[in-house]
């Protein structure tokens, strides 16, 4: 809700791109994990995509919730 609501909302007067951009760091960033800066701040665009294309937060939420579903799932193949 922080990012895709309030961060990307506010932003995306200047544009979807750099709204989705600035977004999708502050996503990453919050991970506090270099190694998934690239991967996460991509990941945090397509959330902003996805409320920004269907204009609802709840279906960013569930993305996020099932793209957390299978990183766990995969997470647990691998033991």
């Amino acid at each position: 809700m922080l990012f895709r609501g309030l961060v990307f909302g506010g932003l995306v007067r200047w544009g979807f791109w750099p709204a989705a951009l600035l977004s999708g760091v502050g996503f990453s960033m919050a991970h506090i994990d270099p190694g998934t800066f690239i991967p996460f701040t991509l990941i945090g665009m397509a959330l902003a995509w996805v409320y920004w294309s269907t204009g609802s937060l709840w279906d960013a939420i569930i993305a996020h919730s099932l793209f957390n579903t299978t990183s766990f799932l995969l997470l647990l193949s691998r033991v």
